[in-house]
């Protein structure tokens, strides 16, 4: 099992994800993750093994629904992996509450490869 804490992302409501804005406003934020996620975690996980993937998000004020973190969750998932398809990403859970810091920590279990080797 692998954890990672990642600390001072940006809070991103998938209510305001998708409230209309414009595409460059997404792009920017995307950019930005991009360079924090990897400041903290450089490691891109193969798509040659299958993985189950939790998300715990701490916020230090005014916690997000944990069903509002999933632009957050997209995010860093395209960061992280190599691919994110169906059958090599599952969502173990997602959960949210209120904490000392703007944080999420990420739980990575490596099930296996395909031709079942890990």
């Amino acid at each position: 099992m692998i954890k990672i804490t990642l600390t001072n992302l940006p809070k991103v409501s998938l209510n305001k994800w998708y409230a209309g804005g414009h595409w460059t406003k997404r792009q920017k934020m995307k950019t930005i993750y991009t360079m924090l996620v990897k400041s903290q975690y450089n490691r891109v996980f193969s798509k040659d093994n299958q993985y189950v993937v939790s998300y715990a998000f701490e916020f230090k004020k005014n916690a997000l629904d944990a069903s509002n973190t999933i632009a957050m969750v997209k995010m860093i998932e395209d960061i992280l992996f190599e691919d994110d398809r169906w059958d090599i990403i599952d969502i173990g859970s997602i959960t949210s509450r209120k904490g000392k810091e703007d944080k999420v920590t990420i739980t990575i279990d490596i099930k296996e490869s395909p031709n079942g080797n890990v």
